[in-house]
């Protein structure tokens, strides 16, 4: 089994979210609207989980995008082969960041709870906007 798979997931409670947990854990994937998401996750933990997943998905993709400017700016300078590698770049990176928020967005409109590769096991580090409820 793969050793990702044993990432901590939170406690599945017996009963299935309500359609409106469902949709609004989904709009944390689009992205700015994590942080509707996050303020929305007050007493919801299905919501909290894939907000602050969808989070780390958009401040990934921020990184993402300065590091292809920067990169834009130094090696794009070159005639041809600055322009392809920077172009295959920004295409890979764009791809994979439109795959993993159309994998969560379905995930969790069916209700499921999805470990976000790459970032997901930073997810518990995310504070929400309220205190937490004990």
């Amino acid at each position: 089994m793969d050793e990702n798979m044993n990432t901590k997931l939170p406690e599945v409670s017996t009963h299935e979210p309500s359609e409106r947990s469902r949709w609004i854990a989904a709009l944390s994937y689009v992205g700015f609207l994590c942080f509707f998401s996050l303020w929305k996750s007050k007493n919801d933990p299905f919501v909290k989980y894939h907000a602050r997943q969808g989070f780390l998905l958009l401040l990934g993709e921020c990184i993402i995008l300065i590091m292809t400017v920067i990169l834009d700016l130094t090696i794009g300078r070159l005639r041809f082969i600055g322009v392809l590698i920077v172009g295959l770049i920004q295409l890979i990176a764009g791809l994979g960041a439109l795959t993993l928020s159309v994998i969560g967005f379905v995930k969790a409109l069916f209700g499921e709870y999805w470990h976000l590769p790459f970032f997901g096991d930073y997810r518990e580090k995310i504070p929400g906007f309220h205190k937490e409820v004990s």
